[in-house]
């Protein structure tokens, strides 16, 4: 049988069931049998009575793995365990040799990666099957793959409910479900809609499901509906999950603090919650597929997985093809003294811009630049300091380190792939003429970028199995001296340095048009061997000062236009998350104004120009010809709204949504707007009562931003 791997699942104790899409249009289950595998290292006598133990219970074997990379193979103990069993097992392995006799491996490694490891699959390949055997038709490299068969629908509900958050004693009102552009309603009465549901799914022959809530609520709402009135639902291809409790939990991640419910996944048909994934609110479904493919990681899974899970699965990927075990309890500790951690632990190279404007600026960026240091320099965990290297290996500039020359580490390995197929997507989305097409390009390019960047993040994390700090310093000396290289060939052509962070540069010269700057480009990537692409030439660019000090630079925090009419901003309202919509308008239909002058004297004018449009902005305020979309703000917490010291504005949303009936935890985001009271939950809201000073305020705060750098009289009312 022939066709789209779709789905993956344990069925039982020792199967996989993959669901496949013929290319006959049918879907069809097609069972495996298999089971995954922990690994035990220990002496050869301690491994023999651990094998007569275990072995009444558990198919076991004697392999040849690599325990540390780079290393040569040792015998180790193999144990096939039933899904679901590894970690008690382990504990048990653990326990049974006092912690001392033995270590555990590829304990934490997900049963069903590794099932697509092994048989080197990923979701949405083409496939073939017989049996136990299968084989891929396609390639993991290919760009344009073809996801034309999949069928998607998206899920809603309306519910009758006297209060303003319904709750799962509310009765269901009518189902509503989108696919190909028709919206289908099923309604009458609850047991009906409920009986229906089931056949309308199957009958569309859905493969994907979205929901907006569908794993906090929708979901879970559905099937306490069903058991009320005894009505038997599936909405998955085979019997749903018994238990649909919901569950969640907050976790800290790059400085924010992040939200997540657990997942409700569905068998032979996909769910995917828009509002339980970032991966699909920054990418889409576009992009949670190219992740889940390149990542190897059921598409369920990887639409609910954390970017750094993501990006381990291609280093898990890479071990295992290697035969290289995982370490349950990964990690070894650095010691460094005050001075070495001083000179080591310095981050990137900022140059700051004084404060002003700009003309005739050009931008260079070099393309993903700490994953392809990371990748020209064999940079990763164990590859850092190695004894084998030690007077031939690659020297780290200003740090003293050295870089194995003998083993290619696991994370260069890992991230080839990304790196490769993002630099061909942007390359596709520049040519390609079709907005579809470029739209799909970014989705994908955007997905990669995340698990690129979060690549070199997790080096330093202690809990990385293929990291270290001095890995993760190394990058960033690299980095530093990559854009100090830069710079001397900059200035060696004559241009001056603007500005310089980490990874980019702003730089001018007299009468230089886009063929110098290109021509720049193109030495320094001869020079330095790293892929530089020139972003364009500059009309006009403001680098903006700190609001507290204006002598003082503010990194990354500026506007501007290019020859070509583009505009770019970075730092300022229009780009911030929590700046209601009729501030960004005003702040961006400024910069539109001030991207008509050519010269510097129509540069003030059209500054002028601009304190009209903040004038009529707030005229619309004042006099109440605004949405409620218009001046909504979102902000996320950081702590439960209890938890606040200060009486900030989105806590006490929370708080009236608390009292209201809806728990609110860290990472969740309110949406409110601002009121004479304080602040008002827009679940709240029986009318638009809104306090027009405080927006007209940010109305102010957001034209100051634009205008201050012309010295004009501030926007004033």
């Amino acid at each position: 049988m022939r066709g789209w791997l779709l789905d993956i699942h344990p069925i039982g104790k020792d199967r996989v069931g993959l669901w496949i899409r013929s290319e006959k249009g049918q879907v069809y289950l097609h069972k495996v049998r298999w089971v995954p595998k922990i690994y035990v290292t220990g002496s050869l006598e301690k491994l023999v009575e651990l094998a007569r133990i275990l072995a009444p219970r558990y198919e076991i074997d004697f392999v040849e793995r690599v325990v540390k990379p780079g290393n040569d193979p040792e015998t180790v103990l193999e144990v096939k365990v039933p899904f679901g069993r590894k970690r008690k097992l382990a504990k048990f392995v653990l326990d049974l040799g006092d912690h001392n006799y033995f270590q555990v491996y590829d304990v934490d490694l997900p049963s069903t990666q590794e099932f697509l490891y092994e048989h080197d699959l990923y979701p949405t390949a083409l496939i073939e099957v017989k049996g136990d055997k299968i084989k891929v038709l396609d390639s993991i490299d290919d760009l344009d793959y073809d996801l034309s068969w999949l069928k998607i629908g998206v899920l809603d509900a309306k519910i009758k409910s006297s209060n303003i958050i319904p709750s799962f004693h509310d009765q269901l009102d009518e189902v509503i479900l989108e696919c190909d552009g028709e919206e289908i309603i099923l309604d009458g009465s609850e047991d009906d809609i409920l009986e229906d549901l089931t056949g309308l799914l199957d009958g569309l022959d859905l493969d994907v499901i979205m929901t907006d809530g569908g794993d906090s609520f929708l979901i879970p709402y559905i099937h306490y509906r069903a058991r009320v009135n005894r009505v038997k639902l599936r909405l998955g291809r085979l019997r749903d999950p018994k238990k649909l409790k919901v569950k969640s939990s907050s976790y800290f991640s790059y400085g924010r603090i992040y939200h997540k419910y657990r997942g409700i996944k569905l068998k032979g048909r996909l769910h995917i919650d828009s509002s339980n994934s970032i991966l699909y609110q920054e990418t889409g479904l576009e992009g949670v597929i190219e992740v889940a493919r390149t990542a190897r990681i059921p598409i369920q899974d990887v639409a609910r997985y954390t970017i750094g899970s993501c990006m381990t699965s291609l280093q898990y990927y890479q071990a295992h093809r290697l035969g290289i075990l995982l370490p349950w309890n990964p990690g070894k500790p650095i010691y460094m003294t005050a001075w070495e951690l001083n000179k080591a632990d310095r981050g990137g190279l900022i140059l700051d811009a004084r404060p002003g404007v700009y003309w005739n600026v050009g931008e260079l960026d070099f393309k993903s630049l700490y994953p392809m240091l990371m990748l020209k320099y064999n940079i990763s965990g164990e590859t850092m300091n190695c004894e084998c290297c030690r007077n031939d290996g690659f020297k780290i500039p200003e740090l003293g380190y050295h870089v194995c020359k003998r083993w290619r580490g696991i994370v260069p390995r890992a991230i080839e792939l990304p790196l490769k197929k993002r630099l061909r997507y942007k390359q596709l989305y520049r040519t390609t003429d079709d907005p579809e097409l470029r739209q799909l390009y970014k989705q994908r390019s955007d997905a990669l970028k995340w698990i690129l960047v979060t690549a070199f993040g997790y080096l330093g994390f202690r809990k990385a199995k293929f990291g270290s700090r001095e890995a993760h310093l190394a990058v960033c000396a690299l980095a530093r001296d990559t854009l100090l290289k830069a710079i001397r060939i900059a200035e060696g052509m004559g241009f001056k340095v603007i500005h310089g962070i980490v990874d980019s540069l702003w730089v001018h010269k007299n009468e230089a048009n886009d063929e110098d700057y290109q021509e720049l480009a193109n030495r320094i990537e001869e020079k330095l061997g790293l892929p530089v692409s020139y972003e364009g030439r500059y009309k006009w660019i403001v680098f903006l000062p700190s609001k507290l000090n204006p002598e003082k630079p503010v990194n990354n925090r500026y506007f501007g236009v290019f020859a070509d009419g583009r505009i770019k901003y970075r730092g300022i309202e229009a780009r911030r998350r929590d700046t209601p919509r009729i501030v960004k308008e005003m702040q961006l239909e400024m910069i539109r104004k001030l991207a008509e002058a050519s010269d510097p004297i129509m540069l003030r004018e059209k500054a002028l120009e601009c304190l009209k449009i903040y004038r009529r902005y707030a005229r619309r305020i004042i006099l109440g010809e605004i949405t409620v979309e218009d001046l909504t703000i979102t902000r996320t917490l950081a702590v439960r709204p209890e938890g606040y010291s200060i009486k900030v504005r989105h806590a006490l949303a929370a708080k009236k949504l608390e009292e209201a009936g809806l728990r609110v935890e860290p990472g969740q985001a309110v949406t409110y707007i601002l009121t004479p009271t304080g602040a008002m939950a827009i679940q709240l809201l029986n009318n638009l009562s809104y306090e027009s000073d405080s927006y007209v305020r940010l109305l102010e705060r957001a034209a100051r931003t634009i205008l201050s750098p012309f010295h004009l009289e501030g926007a004033r009312r």
